[in-house]
């Protein structure tokens, strides 16, 4: 998706991502930024990132409640993470509350279609792959919850990638029932999620769209 080059950040900014999990996504900003500051609530995940990434300022902390001045980041991202927060406004406006006065707001998330019947079966095909899902939210729907935290888009793209159950459920990391689960709902109402389940070497593929909005305060 390239993110590096559609955030616009500058050569040693500092770069702080909400909900940044092993740091892999936080990580593609090294060679630019002079800073990598990682927020997440999981000490495991930040273990991880600890020992893949010795350089990075890790916090253990809750998005909504930032531990940082007011205007003192170059760039606040999250990446893939909007998805699994139920009331996603409070974090965004805390997001913006931190960013540096000439800097950004990025937002990385997977798409849903823009039909309210499709999302809704989307999310129900998501939430049994994975509990912790709250919820995929159409690019529209996120245009606006970016504005009403206060901020004004300034670039906007969607990327689409075809990706198969393998990748998607990866063999041995989720129980069989579930998996289970997950190809009974695809062969009843895969049509009706908007993401074009077919067969592909005898496994399921399916159309995965992410959005990216850069945002300013």
């Amino acid at each position: 998706m390239d993110v590096v080059a559609f955030s616009r950040v500058g050569r040693g900014a500092t770069v702080m991502e909400i909900g940044a999990g092993t740091g892999n996504f936080l990580d593609l900003f090294s060679e630019v930024a002079s800073h990598l500051i990682a927020i997440d609530v999981t000490e495991e995940m930040l273990q991880t990132a600890r020992a893949e990434f010795p350089s990075m300022s890790l916090v253990m902390g809750d998005g909504t409640r930032l531990p940082f001045r007011s205007r003192s980041v170059e760039l606040v991202s999250c990446a893939q993470m909007l998805h699994h927060v139920h009331e996603p406004l409070p974090l965004l406006k805390e997001m913006r509350r931190v960013a540096a006065d000439d800097g950004r707001v990025l937002v990385v998330d997977q798409a849903a279609p823009e039909s309210y019947e499709q999302t809704a079966f989307m999310n129900q095909l998501e939430a049994i792959r994975d509990p912790s899902h709250a919820a995929s939210r159409s690019p529209s729907s996120l245009r606006v919850l970016v504005q009403t935290a206060g901020m004004e888009v300034v670039d906007e793209k969607l990327t689409t990638i075809t990706q198969t159950m393998s990748k998607w459920m990866a063999p041995g990391e989720f129980p069989a029932e579930r998996f289970a689960q997950v190809e009974r709902f695809i062969e009843r109402f895969g049509d009706e999620t908007g993401m074009r389940f077919r067969k592909e070497n005898d496994e399921w593929a399916f159309d995965r769209t992410r959005v990216m909005f850069l945002c300013r305060r």
